[in-house]
């Protein structure tokens, strides 16, 4: 991706070429220990991803990085006896930084770096290589410099695996600093104390690595992978590259005190590199994972939307008609020439009150359901479900009738009251009704449907039973999907939303095949906390 140059509003651009000159020779310096003899390799060179940070920022910034390089080699190391050697290595060097910088800028969303696993095997592979060809340069030009024949291959590998494990480890942790997305994370991980028990752990775990006086240091180098990972799973990217960078100073410090071989070093750093690539495939994943989980949420969201209003259309479509019936009756009512006479009052006053009771129906049903799509809420009362069933067969009767549909109710004696959501579990009684009623019209001979209220195992059963075609076995699963409605204008939301109804309730619905439809669901009768969808 395309780079431009920047300067902080804050500092001059001199201001931020010394600090980063004072930053790279002090990392130089710090990490100055163990050197190969005439060769000046260390085990960890930590400057380098400083380095490609600047390149990767600012990639006309060259310049500053070969002055930090020929810097670092006056102050650490002392004037070197072979000048021209020096800075035909420093300019090597130089190039392949920006060729390294260079790749990454168009592998790496630099706003938002090591968001997909794509990134970082990208980083992986570039600094191998990158880290490789440095190594190879710099052993060649220091050729005549080399202690022995045939070091030259042991040399590059030295040179390479510091090169490729400090880069590894630091320049991840710079990539997220020069984010402003991801260096807000940073924060909050090194104020978590989850993440200093994982530093305390990775502090015993290098005591037990190399505090007993014991040569080998490998049998017990697995225990500083734990830290890490626990670390990236816990936190993510931000915490894998603040833990591997921790566990990585730790490793070099221990080792300073108690390691007596530099193979064994290059050895121990070569693992580092493992757990540190580790610790970043982890933390990968989990921000993976937590992206993809956001992006559901807010995809839930949208479609919890797009149902409620699908639900309301559904349960509004009966009260508007039943309201717009009320209202005509009432129209012709008031346009009758004989007038408004004792007997005509009194029927305009039924008329009148039924719409007003169905217009409070249509209230109460619409901020039930948008409650009930927002949290999953219920209103928990004792309510008399064959009363309920009654009332709501009873309401159906006109439609019935209309169609030719006849209206059958049983209900066992004795039925407890239980503690649901009436407006809700009406709004289940009245769906399944219509579309029983508009099943059996369908049917040529006896067109009936029963409503039946009985005690079922824990509580109470109710099966609404039509005389129509029924349904296919191979589309009892399918017909409670969204989109499963074979009404001509039907939006196919109602059994949906039952279903969704009823297991909040702590029940169950479900349909069974014909001949014959049968819709059947329960209720439980003891108490209990209702388990709510979750919020959408």
């Amino acid at each position: 991706m395309p780079v431009t140059e920047r300067s902080s509003p804050h500092l001059p651009a001199w201001a931020w070429a010394g600090a980063y000159l004072a930053a790279y020779v002090l990392l130089d310096w710090a990490s100055y220990f163990r050197p190969v003899p005439g060769l000046n390799i260390t085990p960890w060179n930590p400057q380098q991803a400083l380095a490609i940070a600047l390149l990767l920022r600012e990639p006309r910034k060259a310049w500053l990085v070969l002055a930090g390089l020929l810097l670092a080699e006056v102050v650490v190391r002392g004037l070197p006896p072979q000048g021209f050697t020096t800075l035909a290595a420093a300019v090597a060097l130089t190039l392949t930084f920006s060729a390294m910088a260079w790749a990454l800028r168009r592998t790496l969303d630099l706003a938002f770096p090591l968001a997909h696993h794509r990134e970082l095997l990208w980083l992986a592979l570039i600094v191998t290589v990158g880290s490789l060809a440095s190594a190879v340069l710099y052993v060649l030009i220091h050729a005549g410099s080399m202690p022995a024949s045939g070091f030259a291959l042991e040399a590059v590998v030295r040179y390479w695996v510091g090169d490729a494990v400090a880069v590894l480890v630091l320049l991840p942790l710079l990539l997220v600093l020069l984010a402003p997305a991801r260096r807000a994370g940073l924060g909050s991980v090194l104020r978590s104390p989850a993440w200093w028990a994982g530093a305390a752990l990775t502090c015993a775990a290098l005591w037990v690595v190399f505090g007993r006086g014991q040569q080998d240091y490998f049998k017990f180098f697995y225990l500083l992978v734990p830290p890490v990972v626990w670390a990236a799973v816990r936190f993510g990217v931000q915490g894998a590259v603040l833990s591997s960078l921790f566990t990585q100073a730790g490793l070099l410090a221990a080792a300073q005190i108690a390691l007596r071989h530099d193979l064994t070093l290059f050895e121990l750093q070569a693992l580092m590199a493992a757990t540190a690539m580790t610790g970043l495939l982890l933390g990968v994943a989990v921000d993976e994972r937590a992206r993809a989980e956001a992006d559901l949420r807010a995809s839930l969201r949208f479609s919890a939307a797009g149902q409620m209003a699908a639900a309301l259309a559904h349960e509004l479509s009966q009260p508007l008609t039943a309201l717009s019936n009320y209202a005509d009756a009432c129209q012709s009512l008031a346009a009758d020439p004989a007038g408004l006479d004792g007997p005509h009052r009194q029927q305009l006053a039924q008329v009148l009150q039924k719409l007003v009771a169905e217009a409070r129906r249509t209230g109460a049903v619409t901020r039930r359901l948008r409650d009930f799509f927002r949290s999953g809420a219920t209103s928990l009362q004792p309510t008399a479900i064959d009363a309920l069933a009654r009332e709501t067969l009873e309401a159906h009767h006109e439609f019935a009738q209309r169609l030719g549909v006849r209206l059958q109710a049983e209900t066992a004696a004795g039925l407890p009251p239980l503690r649901v959501d009436p407006i809700q579990i009406a709004v289940v009684l009245r769906n399944l009704l219509a579309n029983a009623i508009e099943s059996a019209a369908q049917d040529g001979g006896e067109r009936s449907v029963l409503l039946r209220v009985a005690r079922g195992d824990g509580g109470l059963r109710v099966d609404v039973i039509d005389s129509g075609p029924g349904i296919a076995p191979e589309r009892l699963r399918a017909v409670f999907d969204a989109p499963a409605s074979d009404k001509q204008g039907g939006l196919g939301v109602g059994l949906s939303i039952c279903r969704s109804i009823v297991e909040s309730h702590g029940g169950k619905l479900w349909a069974e095949a014909g001949p014959g439809g049968r819709f059947c669901f329960t209720l439980p009768r003891d108490e209990f906390d209702p388990a709510p969808a979750a919020a959408l």
